[in-house]
Order: C-alpha cells, then sequence, then structure tokens
C-alpha cells in the first residue's frame, strides 16, 4: 500500500532491504578472501561443505533481520528461523567424516 506520493512507508519496505543487503553484503568477503577449502581438509573435515556453512551464515544475517518484522501472529515465522538458523550447522555436521553421505 502506497502513501499519497506513491513510495512505500519504509516499515514495508524493511525485510526487502535488509535481505538484500544481507545476500549481497554476504558475498563480498568471498570476493576478496574467504575460507580456504584446504585450511579445513588438513583435519579430515570437508572443506568445500565446510566453507559453505560460512557462506549461509553470511547470507542469512540480513534475511532474518529483515523478517523479526513480520507480524507476530505469522505461524510459520518461528519454524522458519529456527530452520535456517540451523543451515549452518547442517552443513558443519555434513563435512564431519562419519556424519552425513560418504
Amino acid at each position: 500500500m502506497a502513501g499519497e506520493d506513491g513510495v512505500q512507508p519504509m516499515w514495508r519496505r524493511y525485510p526487502f532491504v535488509c535481505t538484500m543487503l544481507g545476500l549481497g553484503l554476504g558475498w563480498l568477503p568471498m570476493l576478496f578472501h574467504g575460507p580456504i577449502p584446504e585450511k579445513f581438509d588438513v583435519f579430515y573435515l570437508r572443506g568445500s561443505v565446510m566453507v559453505w556453512a560460512f557462506y549461509s551464515a553470511r547470507l542469512l544475517i540480513g534475511f532474518l533481520v529483515g523478517i523479526t518484522s513480520w507480524p507476530n501472529s505469522w505461524l510459520l515465522r518461528g519454524p522458519l528461523i529456527g530452520g535456517l538458523t540451523m543451515l549452518p550447522v547442517t552443513f558443519v555436521a555434513l563435512a564431519t567424516p562419519g556424519c552425513g553421505p560418504p
């Protein structure tokens, strides 16, 4: 719902702005340095999967901040935040030998 001037109020754009900033800024470290998979391979961890744990955690920050403005009555907000928060830890488990697929 736009105002008189055709522009949406800031509180309506907040989740979108936070999500886009989080996605955009989350990729910046990868472009310059980022985690090195070989660093984890030394410890018998699957480095390429472990690196995705770092990337997914960075990319989720803006989105999780943005959806905190969703209404409390939205019943899926809690399970969605819980599932997304556990996503990076899932990558860590997948990177650990003996856990997850071979």
